[in-house]
């Protein structure tokens, strides 16, 4: 097996440097064991957490008051309070975020073997573990030019929007990593189908040496299919696991269109950056559903001897693919670019009549000004 190249190397610490972040901030309780070559719970990491968020929630519930008291706070508070619930349920449910870990380091170690080497990140893939970080820290920085004061409740929303965006940016490394499993699936797909080509062609090998060489691609083709399966059934999975963070990943980013105008620069830039998130998870959907598509495209061939258990084996891969088609959805609403553009038009819609609405109430203070 060839030795790990230099970027799936970075594209390894860059998983590792994400992974340390969120256990520094108390949203993680799982290491990587690597003598069992395993993932479990941590019991100080667990307690570590625990109290992390015991603290938010004292601090939440202590400067309540202040909030609502101050009516252009309160309804921007929202957003976050939906964010602290995302956080008692990541620590409710992280035991089964455990066992998907391991099912998924197993099934990784499983494609390395089949395809004969370690290498399994491309260019593309970094590439969107960078954006995903670069979101995360865009989203930072557009909540702090918006919120310039140095109080207790800056900190405060400052801290939970953190803990919200590395729990986002988890789940995107996860997508990620599927979204390499199935290209390289389609990879060895595409190597079998060139054999099977080649094989065709091959007009010398008769009898016993071509029986031999069918059972061989047939073995592999059938392991194919098991492990695209296996991969299938945790995307399924991980999407129901996180699909309470997804959605309210949403509400956090077009909650702000409901309640603010773009009259200045700070709260345009908010907004914008609002539709750069959405588009961005959006993408993510979309490439995973499309990675998964294509890796259940088999080339139709044809051997010169009819070969009946071949037929067969190839016949479950086509009955994947009509029947198995992966469906990115949360709560019944089915995440697609058509969903997006609806979504992004209402925002576009709210944004104008805020803005009129804002306009219409200068204009009439204009007017009353000048006869008081």
């Amino acid at each position: 097996m060839r030795k790990v190249n230099l970027l799936n190397r970075c594209t390894r610490l860059f998983l590792f440097g994400i992974v340390l972040l969120t256990q520094l901030c108390g949203l993680t309780t799982f290491v990587y064991d690597l003598r069992r070559e395993r993932f479990y719970q941590s019991n100080t990491l667990r307690v570590y957490s625990v109290l992390v968020l015991l603290l938010l929630m004292v601090l939440i519930v202590g400067n309540v008051y202040f909030i609502i008291s101050r009516n252009e706070e309160w309804v921007s508070m929202v957003g976050f309070y939906v964010i602290l619930v995302v956080r008692v349920q990541n620590l409710l449910y992280s035991g089964e975020c455990v066992k998907l870990l391991n099912e998924m380091h197993r099934m990784v170690r499983q494609l390395q073997t089949m395809a004969r080497h370690p290498n399994i990140f491309r260019g593309r893939h970094l590439l969107l573990l960078v954006l995903a970080f670069h979101t995360l820290i865009r989203s930072l920085i557009s909540a702090m030019r918006r919120d310039t004061r140095q109080t207790i409740i800056s900190l405060l929303i400052f801290a939970v929007l953190l803990a919200f965006l590395l729990q986002i940016t988890i789940n995107i490394c996860l997508f990620v990593v599927l979204i390499a499993c199935y290209h390289e699936l389609h990879l060895c797909t595409r190597c079998i189908s060139n054999d099977v080509r080649k094989l065709r062609q091959a007009q010398v090998l008769e009898g016993v040496h071509l029986s031999v060489l069918v059972e061989q691609l047939r073995c592999i083709t059938k392991e194919l299919i098991v492990l695209r399966s296996q991969v299938f059934n945790i995307s399924r999975r991980l999407i129901k696991h996180f699909r309470f963070h997804w959605l309210c990943a949403l509400v956090h980013g077009f909650l702000p269109f409901t309640f603010l105008t773009a009259i200045n620069q700070q709260d345009f830039y908010y907004l914008l950056t609002s539709v750069l998130n959405i588009v961005f998870y959006f993408t993510i959907f979309e490439l995973l559903s499309w990675e998964s598509r294509l890796s259940r495209s088999f080339c139709h061939f044809h051997l010169i001897n009819y070969q009946p258990s071949f037929d067969r084996t190839i016949d479950e891969l086509v009955h994947q693919e009509i029947n198995e088609h992966i469906k990115i959805s949360i709560y019944g609403i089915t995440l697609d670019m058509k969903f997006l553009c609806r979504l992004l038009s209402l925002s576009i819609f709210l944004i104008f009549v805020n803005t009129q609405s804002y306009w219409q109430r200068q204009c009439q203070i204009e007017h009353v000004s000048p006869d008081l």
